[in-house]
């Protein structure tokens, strides 16, 4: 029998596309392939409903608070942790904001602060207790999740409190396509992409995630850089739940639920790496923008809720396939 040999090339060819795709991983351009990707289908399956600027706004507006979460989770992947407690936080912040503040004005700015320093808070807990002593920050993290959300049900088992008009247009007002609450979001952005491109701190956060041991050896202080990371993450938690509490002007014991997934979804997703020290900011932010586009897909299409899990499962593992593994074989 005549042996059947791949065509001359072909091996060559099959690299340089393996190649390809691990420097689109890393560079976050992967992420946004697929949600390219998604949105020609979404045109061609509804051309007249896709491009409409309410459609184009909700789509926006998912992503403010999962790309809050994300932003922090981001920052805790790099240094080689998971943080399974920014749900129960955003949780426990939307339904104080919407309580504490219950309808009085007066009470926004110092409720915002307030819930702002109760992140900032958990995060010191979290990053304390990692940097001095061997448990993983996922079991810490997970601990720390059902203490948060226990928390959040003793105080309250049913929606509660009321916001603002001013804070509830925060959430819910846009401009043509473009909601207010994106200039949140944005503004983050900012701030973790200048923390982390352009200072001291963020050459830390990616040389503890690289090798914890040798960074310490060279000189990082290691346990405050995982403490600010932490810190980091709980006070974008904490303002996820506030815009959570603006959008839906009430607060909820159940408010942020899944978003821990979520948030560790997209940053995977968008090409970090697991084990640390390695994980694209862009990629992050096109991870978020797919996970809001296949939420938004569901009204769009007319699709069953039963059948919301079984699709958004299928996406994630279809660009999890196509790009993640190709981004850790080096």
């Amino acid at each position: 029998m005549t042996a059947v040999t791949a065509p001359a090339g072909a091996a060559p060819a099959r690299e340089r596309l393996a190649a390809a795709l691990s420097a689109a991983a890393r560079t976050g351009l992967a992420a946004w392939a697929i949600v390219a990707l998604l949105v020609a289908v979404l045109t061609v399956a509804d051309p007249g409903g896709f491009w409409t600027a309410a459609n184009i706004a909700n789509v926006l507006t998912a992503t403010v608070v999962l790309g809050l979460v994300a932003l922090g989770q981001h920052l805790v992947v790099l240094t080689g942790g998971i943080d399974l407690s920014v749900g129960s936080t955003a949780t426990l912040s939307a339904l104080l904001t919407a309580m504490l503040i219950d309808g009085y004005p007066i009470r926004t700015i110092p409720t915002i602060l307030a819930m702002l320093l109760l992140g900032a808070a958990i995060g010191v807990v979290h990053g304390l207790i990692v940097a001095n002593t061997r448990i993983p920050a996922f079991v810490v993290t997970l601990s720390t999740f059902y203490l948060i959300q226990g928390i959040a049900f003793m105080i309250s088992t049913t929606p509660s409190g009321q916001v603002t008009r001013a804070l509830a247009d925060v959430g819910m007002r846009r401009f043509g396509p473009f909601p207010l609450a994106l200039a949140v979001l944005a503004a983050a952005v900012a701030i973790v992409a200048v923390l982390l491109h352009r200072t001291r701190f963020g050459r830390h956060v990616h040389a503890v995630g690289g090798d914890a041991a040798a960074a310490r050896s060279a000189g990082v202080p290691v346990n405050r850089t995982l403490v600010l990371v932490f810190v980091i993450a709980g006070t974008l938690a904490a303002a996820a739940g506030v815009m959570l509490a603006a959008r839906a002007t009430i607060g909820s014991p159940n408010a942020g639920q899944g978003l821990e997934l979520s948030a560790i979804t997209v940053v995977v997703v968008g090409g970090a790496s697991l084990l640390g020290g390695r994980a694209s900011l862009a990629g992050t932010l096109g991870g978020v923008a797919l996970l809001a586009l296949v939420e938004s897909s569901f009204t769009l299409l007319q699709l069953p809720a039963t059948a919301s899990d079984l699709i958004r499962g299928v996406v994630i593992l279809a660009a999890a396939a196509l790009f993640v593994p190709r981004s850790h074989r080096e």
